[in-house]
């Protein structure tokens, strides 16, 4: 359906929400860039791990890339539990938009208890549309990408769509392994994670994961049933 998608997400593992997905895209052949806000600095769940933990988050990163198969991620680096609503993150997002080129963005919602998720939101709506207006010539030819979906952080009722990720959601039980620094806050360890994993691949389970179309679409046809 895609040629390329374009995932924002606040830390590296809010995009594991739609993993089975991003699992599904690959496998069909497009190409997924994930654009990670924040440093991470913050997630560390033992004190002797603060002055490693930006650098672990990055390789844990990485490690998930692998196993989903994305195509780039960029970070942006910008403070944990400190993102800001700022020009110059705008215009960073901005500059990867029409760098990327993609067919569509996901992004998080804007109802959340963290406040880094909710600048996510607001970040991306505002580049998404600024990045297809004829300004800021330095970041690149102006794209508008024409779809924009949430992959969570939505409490209200809007329109949604549910994709099926049963032949993909071990992805995710295998991505979450790869957040070792996290496991404290998940509650789950390495192992339990990649045993569930392997226990989808032999047993595949209906699974779904459901987007919501963000309001600041502009569609100008009616969609077939």
């Amino acid at each position: 359906m895609f040629k390329r998608v374009l995932v924002f997400a606040a830390h590296a593992d809010d995009e594991l929400a739609m993993a089975g997905t991003i699992g599904k895209f690959v496998q069909e052949g497009t190409e997924v860039y994930i654009v990670l806000m924040t440093d991470g600095s913050e997630g560390y769940p033992e004190p002797d791990m603060k002055e490693t933990i930006v650098e672990t988050r990055k390789r844990e990163a990485a490690a998930c890339d692998e196993v989903l198969g994305t195509a780039e991620r960029v970070f942006l680096d910008e403070p944990d539990m400190g993102l800001q609503h700022k020009k110059d993150v705008v215009l960073k997002c901005m500059r990867e938009i029409r760098r990327f080129r993609p067919d569509a963005i996901f992004t998080q919602g804007g109802e959340d208890n963290h406040p880094d998720h909710r600048a996510t939101h607001r970040i991306t709506i505002d580049a998404q549309w600024q990045a297809g207006q004829p300004v800021c010539a330095e970041l690149g030819e102006p794209w508008r990408t024409p779809i924009v979906y949430y992959y969570k952080g939505v409490s209200v009722k809007m329109p949604k769509i549910t994709i099926d990720v049963s032949e993909t959601a071990y992805k995710r039980q295998e991505a979450l392994a790869t957040q070792v620094s996290q496991h404290t806050l998940f509650g789950t360890t390495r192992e339990q994670f990649l045993a569930r994993a392997e226990d989808l691949k032999r047993n595949p389970q209906k699974a779904q994961e459901t987007f919501w179309i963000a309001e600041c679409n502009s569609f100008n046809r009616f969609f077939a049933p």
